[in-house]
């Protein structure tokens, strides 16, 4: 298809003013060193791709970027022990070039080395070098104020390009190309019903949880374009805010995404209330090959890096807690959930304890001390976050001996009305889990032969000798 150019925005020129002296006195000015008036600078570069690869303006498949009047690049390079950054003006060329001019200070040498950025404003005045962080955060546009074309089109000589000083002007040596460091993607989001969601917060995240970048758009969109860098081969996140309720998504990248090309993506993404299958793609609750329920989307240190989900049938029935330690390993074995590539069963469930909760009524202490992910026995934190994902209230809420809820309305998580939530939390449930009393791997403090039960209908959390008799459900934690 034919591609539409389009102007990129020019970064803002700086402006001076010279400030006056008002007082009257009229002085003999001293002898000053004669100024040096710098070398001028006149150098062509290419933008770095051809219009069938690269561009700003979206026409079907491809975008198109190039050079306008006024648009200004970085020039670093070093004289001594000092390193000078300047601003060069662009001017168009045809077939992708452009002229670029300023003037040199420091009397570089000839083949002194110069590293060229663009945009300008890409640049740390104070580091002399591209900004760190430059993509933390961006507003979804592919032009306009704050868009990709004007902050986040990032070009660089990956090999720095060599000064010709030829008497009393300077240009380059060779031919000088800009590398592209960064891609441009296209998000549509969608739920998993394939209707169009928008968006007031998109993040991009690795399969660790570390955030690559965050999009607050200006106003609430399905569409978003945001620049990443080269991505490999991995699994990676996306965390949206939609109808202030969480949303999360994964893509497998089986090839590593290059920078300097367009990419486009519909997003579909899961919420609380969706289930994940065995294959690790999650879907609407009662599609084939459903293993879980999402009960949270976020990210909790040590306990988990993307969601939360509960089994949609009990482990085991009236065991003592060691058993239902072993009866966790025995539901993972036959419900494997892969994600990643590796396939979380019996070989990695967690069967021993996960964290230990104060005997009181006024604190607890979450004592996990890494992340396991996969299938677990649950935990007191777990069911915290779990109320907290299906009710929308606070998970920070003390939970202690016999603490449950006093049946009334209010903020506090364990406020909520007791039918109404009991009903609520069985209807993600596809058999018997959480109806009858249930363990948590949760131990308690100070009293290693007492493990923490939930009894969910008249929902108070209790703390009992191991050896009594409970129900056991798993929950996976990603």
């Amino acid at each position: 298809m034919k591609a539409t150019k389009i102007i990129m925005m020019a970064a803002l020129a700086l402006i001076t003013v010279a400030c006056s002296n008002d007082d009257n006195d009229i002085l003999t000015p001293a002898e000053q060193p004669a100024k040096s008036e710098g070398i001028p600078f006149t150098a062509t570069i290419s933008i770095g791709e051809s219009a069938s690869t690269r561009a700003l303006t979206e026409n079907g498949t491809t975008i198109e970027a190039t050079w306008a009047t006024g648009e200004k690049v970085a020039l670093i390079y070093t004289v001594g022990s000092t390193t000078y950054l300047k601003e060069a003006e662009v001017t168009p060329q045809a077939g992708g070039t452009a002229t670029i001019s300023t003037t040199l200070e420091g009397s570089p040498a000839d083949d002194t080395d110069v590293t060229i950025v663009y945009p300008y404003s890409a640049v740390d005045e104070s580091t002399k070098d591209v900004k760190t962080g430059l993509l933390d955060l961006q507003n979804g546009l592919l032009t306009g104020p704050g868009s990709i074309a004007e902050n986040y089109e990032l070009r660089k000589t990956t090999t720095p390009a060599k000064l010709k000083i030829d008497g009393t002007t300077a240009s380059l040596k060779g031919t000088v190309t800009l590398t592209n460091l960064n891609a441009i993607f296209k998000f549509t989001l969608q739920d998993l019903s394939a209707a169009a969601k928008s968006a007031t917060e998109f993040k991009v995240s690795d399969n660790s949880g570390s955030v690559i970048t965050t999009v607050k758009p200006g106003s609430a969109s399905d569409v978003l374009y945001v620049a990443l860098p080269a991505m490999g081969d991995g699994t990676y996140w996306f965390n949206a805010t939609i109808d202030s309720k969480p949303y999360i998504a994964k893509a497998n990248i089986s090839t590593a995404t290059v920078a300097g090309k367009y990419y486009q993506s519909t997003v579909k993404m899961a919420t609380v209330g969706d289930a994940i299958l065995s294959d690790g793609k999650f879907a609407t609750k009662g599609t084939s090959g459903q293993e879980a329920v999402i009960v949270y989307v976020g990210t909790v240190d040590k306990y988990f890096n993307h969601f939360l989900a509960i089994a949609l049938s009990d482990a085991a029935n009236k065991v003592t807690w060691s058993d239902a330690l072993t009866a966790i390993g025995t539901y993972a074995g036959n419900h494997p959930i892969t994600i990643g590539g590796t396939t979380y069963n019996n070989t990695n469930a967690w069967t021993s304890v996960y964290d230990v909760v104060t005997n009181d009524n006024t604190a607890t202490s979450a004592t996990a001390t890494t992340l396991h992910q996969g299938w677990r026995m649950p935990t007191v934190t777990d069911w915290r976050y779990l109320y907290a994902g299906i009710f929308g209230k606070s998970p920070t809420t003390p939970i202690g001996v016999n603490k449950g809820l006093n049946y009334s309305s209010g903020s506090d998580i364990f406020t909520i009305q007791k039918v109404v939530s009991y009903d609520i939390l069985t209807g993600y449930i596809v058999t018997g889990a959480w109806i009858y009393d249930t363990w948590f791997s949760s131990e308690v403090t100070g009293n290693d032969g007492k493990a923490w039960i939930i009894e969910p209908f008249y929902c108070i959390f209790d703390c009992l000798e191991k050896t009594a008799n409970f129900n056991v459900v798993a929950v996976f934690a990603y």
